[in-house]
């Protein structure tokens, strides 16, 4: 008892410890995970009073493409395969959903638009029991407009069923020679469509053993490039219609290349590179198809996966890293400085607040802004407006 009260009574010594938010370095320590560096806005995939949204579980965009005039198509995922545009012009500046092209199905990375105007997109099944895809959708704009008042859509049709019985897992275009390529799921079957002719060429499978990556790429040489099984590169060369091994492959953490495949390419136009991230560690890497030479730049950011990457008009490659169920981050690399930077977690404050967990497709809008779209059971497009950098010392003399 006597102890009891001694204790009780008892003077102990201060251990006096920092709250890690008194700390002046640490006072913003909530904000620090999310994107800082320019900002985010967002657009929901429909507006009221004008167009009905896209439904919950429909609408995870998995595909985008920016047009010739400007306008961001996108394509979504689910119980539903949605196909939409949004266009950033005064007076529209909203998402139009231009109809439902299949159901039970997806458009993933099978999205090009033709600069006759025209905008491409096939689809897979979602499910394995699923009977839908394998189909190639042509939407013609026409005289189709949006604004504040109302808007009018072009006309979506059916124009190939490239290979039978298989879903179409990736689509490039090469619009110098009015072609569009693709590869069959999950057989991955090479085809080639012909535009003008409307004719669809099989040229075989990508590989012996039915694994490859769902990715194209149509390179500054007018050569389709995709990946094998554990990342090793082919090319597709027009001259001569073969399919040609290249004999290289992406960058992964040793002993880890089995699993690893092609989750996004992007064509830098500019200097030709084929700036592309791995699914398995999540490493950037860029090809240079002119010396046939493959540089790993590194891991930009802690999750797997480098699910889509689009190239900057300043030559700045952006992309999404982040694996399923987790919340993805913004990444971007300086191909001048080579300056790889994990710029965190985008979390939207316009027009609704929104944290943006999973996204599985990137372009590059006509003014330099990069969209992103968010692939959840609820999605969003989401717009980036990257920094504008501070202007570098000269000779001139202000005026006086």
């Amino acid at each position: 008892m006597d102890l009891e009260k001694e204790l009780k009574g008892r003077r102990w010594p201060e251990l006096w410890r920092e709250s890690p938010l008194e700390v002046p370095e640490l006072q913003d320590y909530e904000k620090d995970p999310y994107v800082r560096e320019g900002r985010i806005v967002l657009r929901p995939l429909g507006r009221k009073g004008i167009t009905k949204p896209i439904p919950p579980e429909e609408c995870a965009i998995t595909s985008l493409v920016t047009s010739l005039d400007d306008r961001i198509f996108g394509a979504t995922s689910g119980r539903r395969a949605h196909l939409f545009v949004y266009d950033p012009a005064p007076g529209a500046d909203h998402v139009i959903d231009l109809g439902v092209l299949e159901e039970g199905c997806g458009v993933r990375r099978s999205l090009v638009a033709s600069s006759d105007g025209r905008i491409f997109a096939g689809t897979r099944g979602e499910h394995p029991s699923s009977r839908a895809g394998g189909k190639l959708f042509c939407y013609t704009p026409m005289d189709d407009y949006s604004d504040l008042y109302g808007y009018r859509v072009g006309k979506i049709e059916v124009v190939a069923t490239p290979v039978e019985s298989d879903g179409i897992a990736a689509l490039a275009i090469d619009n110098n020679r009015k072609r569009i390529y693709g590869i069959s799921a999950p057989r991955g079957l090479f085809f080639v469509y012909d535009i003008s002719s409307g004719g669809v060429e099989v040229n075989g499978a990508v590989d012996e053993l039915g694994i490859f990556s769902d990715i194209l790429i149509v390179g500054k040489d007018g050569c389709a490039y995709g990946a094998k099984r554990w990342g090793s590169l082919f090319k597709y060369d027009p001259e001569c219609e073969e399919i040609v091994p290249l004999g290289v492959e992406i960058p992964s953490l040793r002993g880890r290349k089995r699993y690893n495949k092609v989750d996004s390419l992007a064509l830098d136009e500019y200097s030709g590179r084929l700036y592309g991230g791995g699914s398995a560690d999540g490493v950037l890497f860029y090809f240079d198809p002119q010396d046939e030479k493959m540089i790993s730049l590194g891991k930009p950011v802690a999750q797997p996966r480098i699910r889509a990457l689009t190239v900057g008009r300043d030559g700045i490659v952006y992309g999404i890293g982040g694996g399923v169920g987790g919340m993805g981050h913004l990444f971007r690399y300086d191909p001048e400085g080579g300056d790889l930077r994990d710029l965190g977690i985008p979390l939207a404050t316009s027009q609704r607040y929104w944290h943006g967990y999973e996204f599985d497709a990137a372009t590059t809008g006509p003014y330099g802004e990069i969209y992103l779209g968010e692939s959840d059971r609820i999605s969003h497009l989401f717009i980036y407006f990257p920094p504008i950098p501070e202007r570098k010392r000269s000779t001139l003399k202000p005026p006086v």
